[in-house]
């Protein structure tokens, strides 16, 4: 299994962003799930895979990350855009998304990454949660971005992932995993000691 850092994308972003200038191109590509928490919180410090989506152009990506993956012995997929069938099919391009970074730089820019906003990432891992998951890193990040949007009551969980997914207010998956994801959150309000970051944002002063 290979496990990325922040340095590891940071260093294959530019090498992305170099091939796409050489090209004549400026590609967009928008970075989700735990790579997007590595990428800008401060509760995740590496991921297993590297979820990303271009906004146009994604086999010219596709081909230039398998050529980066060869030289650093990485699995040919490891820049996966899977994640593309649970995108909201309400977001179009950039809308919900803000930009991380431009790369090699600004001044000679080939390749520009997004990450979602804390609201378009916390409905995503809503509707991916698994009811039957008690523990582990992704309801620990579910209730860590809880924290950063403030979510105040039950309703607004269901609130929260309907803005971007519509069917999460008839979902029984969600509505069963609720209660425990209610109860994790409330004791995370109390046993926190470092508050979640994520953007530059953290919980709101009212949710202490």
């Amino acid at each position: 299994m290979t496990i990325f850092t922040k340095d590891d994308l940071a260093n294959a972003f530019a090498e992305l962003g170099r091939i796409a200038a050489a090209a004549g191109k400026v590609i967009d590509i928008a970075v989700y799930g735990g790579s997007a928490l590595m990428l800008v919180s401060n509760f995740r410090v590496s991921s297993e895979d590297v979820d990303a989506v271009a906004i146009a152009d994604q086999a010219f990506i596709n081909g230039a990350a398998q050529t980066i993956g060869r030289s650093r012995d990485w699995p040919a997929d490891w820049l996966n855009d899977g994640v593309r069938t649970y995108l909201s099919p309400k977001i179009e391009g950039t809308v919900a998304h803000e930009l991380f970074a431009t790369y090699p730089d600004e001044r000679t820019p080939g390749l520009r990454v997004y990450v979602p906003t804390a609201e378009y990432l916390l409905a995503m891992k809503l509707m991916a949660m698994r009811v039957e998951a008690v523990g582990g890193k992704d309801l620990r990040d579910i209730v860590n971005l809880m924290q950063i949007v403030g979510v105040r009551n039950r309703r607004q969980i269901v609130d929260f992932a309907a803005e971007f997914y519509p069917e999460a207010r008839i979902s029984g998956k969600l509505r069963l995993g609720i209660e425990n994801l209610w109860t994790r959150y409330q004791r995370s309000l109390v046993e926190t000691h470092e508050p979640p970051v994520y953007l530059g944002r953290s919980r709101p002063a009212s949710e202490g």
